[in-house]
């Protein structure tokens, strides 16, 4: 009996014994280089996810910087503005922190009509979804020109 590199016998039909210790030795080297071939694009795969992830921290950074920079430039075109940022950012986190507070306490009060009605959730979000969304945007902005007043102090 003869064996071919596919693991089937060269006789006419005949089934192929799985007993056969050559037949099976084919299969398991042939196995072995298919396991061997995927785990080599495995690695070819991480190697490209690899070069992937370190382009985007080298993009990250090189964005970080531009942004330090122009945050920078913007504070010593502006110097006289910093000061009030900073006062600023401290009454909009009082105002953010007394708007959180009367968000809780709606929900403490509403929970069983915003779980049941699509319309007692619709005026929830409308009542304090934007006025969230836009003033967490203000103090995203005041935060880095506050921290940065604090360096010039420090």
């Amino acid at each position: 009996m003869e064996v071919s590199p596919t693991g089937q016998g060269a006789g006419a039909g005949s089934p192929p014994n799985p007993n056969d210790p050559v037949l099976l030795l084919h299969l398991l080297a042939n196995l072995q280089n298919q396991t061997l071939d995927t785990l080599r694009q495995m690695m070819e795969i991480q190697r490209q996810q690899l070069d992937l992830s370190r382009e985007i921290v080298q993009v990250n950074r090189e964005q970080r910087a531009r942004q330090g920079a122009d945050l920078e430039r913007w504070q010593q075109g502006h110097e006289h503005v910093l000061d009030a940022c900073k006062d600023t950012l401290k009454r909009l986190e009082e105002v953010h922190a007394s708007l959180m507070r009367d968000m809780a306490y709606y929900v403490e009060d509403n929970h069983e009509n915003l779980l049941e009605g699509d319309f007692s959730l619709g005026d929830f979000v409308d009542k304090f979804g934007p006025r969230l969304a836009h003033l967490n945007t203000m103090l995203a902005v005041l935060r880095p020109l506050a921290a940065a007043n604090k360096k010039a102090e420090g």
